[in-house]
């Protein structure tokens, strides 16, 4: 069906919790609430939607119930698109994309935090199937440029994830086909001027500069493009992680690392970014119990270890 407008009265229900997920909707005007129930305490939550955003976009998407109900709350106009002309949207305007793979990463690390105080770490929930799920949805419906940004955006968050491999070389074949359309529908043009390509030094240039947002990037590019930087290009990317704030993805990385080798020659330091990690989201029982075990690991030199001792003297001693 194509896209139309549709009334609604204030207190009126655009869906249930529990309706099937067939159409996305765009709030024209008025005033939306997303309601839910919070999986750690039990309370109903209410996500308010703004002019000009979307919602019911993953029910749809993923042809499941939505976990949400939608109420109206004063007299509003509501956009209903179905699924496949809400994709032939986003094929024509990346805005909408980058907003929609936004708005789910907010969506995911709301729950990832969540869990995390109802399971371990080891047993939690993850966001990162989510931001995987939404590539590969693209993906194989031969979306690929939406496929290719929504692949990279995993790598930056996740670039010790659990579908690195996987997700690297779909980037691979999906940027392959978007140059080869692009060849096709274009004429005979001066080629154009490669991309630049990120060394492990202009990695390291990126981070000694303070752009640690910008850095991460750069080392995930290296860790794909260079087997023998990627154990330094992958641990510097957990550095970034943690200096850009991003506490609960810093600990996910080092911990990845660390499974993969337990012998790792810079343990005592992945150890204690964990740690300072944990006291960045203020668990600091975990806090501690890192940074006590990193810092009989680390050169008692090294700033890490007496930033290290210097925390565990605050809290009380070792």
């Amino acid at each position: 069906m194509p896209p139309k407008a549709i009334s609604f009265k204030a207190n009126s229900i655009v869906y249930f919790k529990g309706d099937k997920g067939e159409s996305v909707f765009i709030l024209q005007r008025g005033k939306v609430s997303l309601n839910y129930l919070d999986i750690e305490t039990g309370q109903e939550i209410h996500d308010f939607v703004q002019t000009g955003e979307f919602f019911g976009v993953k029910a749809a998407f993923g042809k499941y119930p939505h976990d949400e109900t939608a109420v109206v709350l004063v007299d509003s106009t509501v956009i209903q698109f179905s699924v496949d002309d809400f994709e032939q949207l986003l094929s024509t305007n990346s805005r909408i994309i980058m907003k929609m793979l936004k708005v789910f990463s907010n969506q995911l690390r709301r729950i990832h935090k969540q869990v995390r105080s109802l399971m371990s770490v080891d047993e939690q929930v993850d966001a990162e199937k989510g931001l995987y799920s939404v590539g590969e949805y693209y993906f194989k419906n031969k979306k690929h440029d939406q496929a290719a940004d929504a692949f990279n955006r995993y790598l930056i968050y996740y670039p010790a994830g659990q579908f690195v491999e996987e997700v690297r070389r779909k980037i691979d074949y999906a940027e392959s086909q978007r140059e080869f359309v692009q060849d096709a529908e274009q004429s005979p043009t001066p080629a154009a001027a490669p991309k630049p390509q990120y060394t492990i030094e202009k990695a390291i240039a990126i981070r000694d500069s303070g752009n640690m947002a910008e850095a991460l990037k750069a080392f995930v590019r290296v860790a794909q493009a260079f087997p023998d930087h990627k154990s330094l290009a992958e641990f510097e990317a957990g550095i970034c992680l943690y200096k850009i704030k991003k506490g609960n993805e810093a600990i996910k990385h080092f911990t990845a690392i660390l499974k993969r080798n337990p012998a790792h020659d810079r343990m005592g330091e992945a150890l204690y970014y964990i740690g300072k990690s944990y006291l960045m989201i203020d668990d600091k029982v975990k806090a501690r119990g890192f940074l006590t075990k990193s810092s009989s690991l680390l050169e008692e030199s090294s700033p890490e270890f007496r930033d290290a001792a210097l925390i565990i003297e605050q809290m009380g001693g070792a």
